[in-house]
C-alpha cells in the first residue's frame, strides 16, 4: 500500500491540490497529514480533493479545531485524530503527530514501525533500528520548494517528492 504524506500546509491550497493529484497519480490510497492547515477551508480542500481515506492530526496553527472536529465528524473516511495519532495499515504499526519531541518519544518507544512528523517544514527520512522516521516536508513552500512523501508499507520506506 501507498500513502501520501503532508504537512505544513498552511492555507497554500494550489500547492495543496497538486501534491494531492501527484500522490494520486502515483498510486496512493491513503493519505497521512501531519498537520498545520491553518484554517477550516483548507480542511475542506483536503477532504474534497482526496478520494480515498484519510488520518490527520493538529498542528500548531489550527485555530478553528471545533470547527475541524465537525468536518471531521461529517466527512467520510476521515479520522482526525488530535494531537497525535496511531493507526496500523497493510500490517504497519504508525504512529503521527505534527510535534518532532512527540515523535522522537514515540521512536524511543520502539513498538512502531514508522513515526512521521512535520513543524519543521525540513523533509527527513531515517531508520533507527527498525523503525522509520520520517518528515514530508512543507506543502507551503515556504522555506523552499514543496514536498510530499510516498509511505510504501510493503517495505517500510519513504521517498520524498518536491514539486
Amino acid at each position: 500500500m501507498k500513502v501520501a504524506l503532508i504537512s505544513d500546509i498552511h492555507d497554500h491550497a494550489a500547492n495543496l491540490v497538486q501534491a494531492l493529484g501527484l500522490a494520486e497519480a502515483a498510486g496512493c490510497t491513503h493519505l497521512i497529514c501531519l498537520g498545520d492547515m491553518v484554517r477550516s477551508a483548507t480542511f475542506r480542500t483536503l477532504r474534497l480533493s482526496w478520494p480515498f481515506g484519510i488520518d490527520l492530526v493538529f498542528g500548531n496553527n489550527e485555530r478553528e479545531r471545533r470547527i475541524f472536529e465537525q468536518l471531521a465528524a461529517q466527512f467520510h473516511n476521515t479520522t482526525l485524530h488530535g494531537d497525535r495519532g496511531e493507526v496500523e495499515l497493510d500490517g504497519r504499526r504508525i504512529y503521527f503527530t505534527h510535534q518532532p519531541e512527540h515523535a522522537q518519544n514515540a521512536l524511543l518507544a520502539g513498538c512502531f514501525d514508522a513515526v512521521f512528523f512535520g513543524h519543521t517544514h525540513q523533509a527527513f527520512n531515517k531508520t533507527f533500528g527498525r523503525t522509520l522516521a520520517a518528515n514530508p516536508g512543507e506543502i507551503t513552500g515556504r522555506a523552499g520548494k514543496p514536498s510530499y512523501g510516498i509511505y510504501d508499507t510493503a517495505d517500510n520506506t519513504v521517498s520524498i517528492h518536491p514539486f
